[in-house]
């Protein structure tokens, strides 16, 4: 793939990681239904979380390819360990609620899917 295509996929896939798509529910009480409804059970939370964060590790991958593999892994799940605490942050600030415990969760599942592409190109 061009690196042009690349890098547009990869401004996508940030700013869908890291909008605060759980504050709009404040707000619009239609979108709060249907994000509720999409969103409120842990297994459609993960697989969007694993999702994500795999899509966002296979793209980090692609700009390293010709790296040694340590290097690839280190940089990959760097930038998902950068990313989904940028997000956590994005997340507790615009909710208002600060729960520690499901962030680190949420940082655990990033990394668990950011290693999908890590283990399946290995």
């Amino acid at each position: 793939m061009k690196k042009n295509v690349i890098v547009i996929i990869l401004i996508i896939l940030l700013l869908g990681i890291l909008f605060p798509f759980a504050s709009l529910s404040q707000f619009y009480r239609g979108y709060a239904i249907v994000f509720n409804s999409v969103f409120d059970s842990l297994l459609s939370h993960i697989l969007m979380h694993m999702a994500l964060f795999a899509g966002l590790a296979w793209i980090m991958m692609s700009f390293t390819f010709k790296w040694p593999m340590k290097n690839i892994v280190l940089m990959s799940l760097g930038c998902v360990l950068l990313v989904g605490v940028i997000q956590e942050s994005i997340q507790m600030l615009s909710v208002g609620v600060f729960n520690i415990g499901a962030s680190l969760f949420d940082l655990g599942i990033d990394l668990a899917g950011g290693s999908i592409p890590l283990v399946l190109s290995y």
